[in-house]
């Protein structure tokens, strides 16, 4: 399981439609947004490497001027014989 805070910068006049894209990526959830083009996100994934990917989708995504991770808790599956010891 991986869970982070994010924020999430985009053009301030694309708040809305930037918002909305960005909720639709699956384990993606908005949280708060300002004026100013400043989203609260957090993304909640099976493992790190799924977060990983879905941090460089949204700075892909075009009208993403930049994201700061703020926040991640990570906590390997009990069943995953590759991580348990």
């Amino acid at each position: 399981m991986s869970i982070s805070g994010i924020v999430i910068y985009v053009q301030p006049d694309s708040v809305d439609v930037m918002s909305k894209q960005i909720a639709a990526l699956g384990g993606v959830d908005i949280h708060a947004a300002t004026d100013d083009g400043r989203l609260v996100a957090t993304v909640d994934q099976p493992d790190d490497r799924k977060a990983a990917d879905v941090f460089t989708e949204l700075q892909n995504m075009a009208g993403v001027l930049n994201t700061a991770l703020v926040y991640n808790y990570f906590e390997p599956d009990p069943a995953d014989k590759e991580h348990a010891q």
